[in-house]
């Protein structure tokens, strides 16, 4: 059954959140709404073909992370708590938590898992269950790498060929498996937070994903796909209190949200729809 996709904005703490909303079109059914938190920098568009793929039996939002796709944003760099609690804001002015709608179960990739793990445990309420697929957790080592590579201001407007360097990446790279229509689609969506496009990811390399991990109070299920975070999400499983590991690396790697939509949609039922 074909989902029913709609746009709609939430109020957060730096302004306007946007959000990509779909559901089943006789309406959103009994089972918990799930709230995708996308990587950066890139925008809830990230999930478009498996959002409306996990979209056909439940309510699926997709927030723009605060200066990501449609959302207003901070004018400075801000942090993950930061970013994970303009999503609290989000969600407390659609009725959720304690004295709403509930818990919601949430799903995070690259930086998103990093929110959505902030969310967890700062408004538990808020929170039901994780799937952290391609989870940004980071050794002392990694970091610094990391960093040297991906972090502080990009020369977006100094380098003539740093934006022709992602068209190359992306637009002109048929290894994905997608549609060329849609490699355009995220090339887009990826220039469209401008200079400010390093805010999410210094964000994710300034925190300390291992210590809130820690924390966790609700099952987490660590999917692990054949891409560059595999090996972190699965070492996840001896820090993580109450792990549910799955590894369908064999099958679904980097472009898993839109090649193998199906296996991540069905993944994510079977972790979520179990009491």
């Amino acid at each position: 059954m074909a989902a029913k996709v709609w746009r709609a904005y939430g109020a957060g703490r730096y302004g306007q959140v946007h959000i990509t909303c779909a559901q089943p079109a006789s309406g959103p059914g009994s089972k918990t709404p799930v709230v995708c938190f996308h990587p950066s920098p890139m925008s809830g568009l990230s999930y478009k073909i498996f959002q409306r793929i996990l979209a056909e039996d439940r309510l699926v939002l997709c927030p723009d992370t605060p200066g990501f796709g449609g959302s207003d944003g901070p004018d400075v760099p801000v942090t993950i708590p930061d970013y994970a609690g303009a999503m609290a804001d989000m969600l407390d002015g659609l009725g959720y938590g304690a004295k709403g709608k509930g818990a919601v179960d949430v799903v995070g990739c690259h930086t998103g898992t990093l929110i959505a793990v902030e969310l967890a445990t700062t408004r538990p309420d808020l929170v039901r269950k994780l799937s952290l697929p391609s989870l940004a957790l980071f050794t002392a080592e990694e970091r610094t790498k990391m960093k040297a590579q991906f972090g502080g201001p990009q020369p977006i407007l100094s380098d003539p060929d740093f934006v022709p360097k992602i068209w190359r990446n992306t637009v002109m790279d048929p290894s994905s498996g997608t549609p060329i229509e849609r490699r355009f689609e995220m090339f887009v969506e990826r220039l469209r937070s401008g200079t400010k496009g390093w805010f999410g990811p210094e964000a994710s390399l300034n925190y300390d994903c291992e210590s809130t991990l820690k924390k966790l109070t609700q099952p987490t299920l660590l999917l692990v796909l054949n891409e560059m975070l595999g090996p972190n999400t699965r070492r996840a499983k001896e820090i993580v209190p109450f792990p549910i590991l799955v590894d369908i690396s064999a099958k679904a790697g980097h472009n898993a949200w839109d090649a193998e939509a199906e296996l991540m949609a069905d993944s994510m039922r079977a972790f979520f729809d179990v009491a």
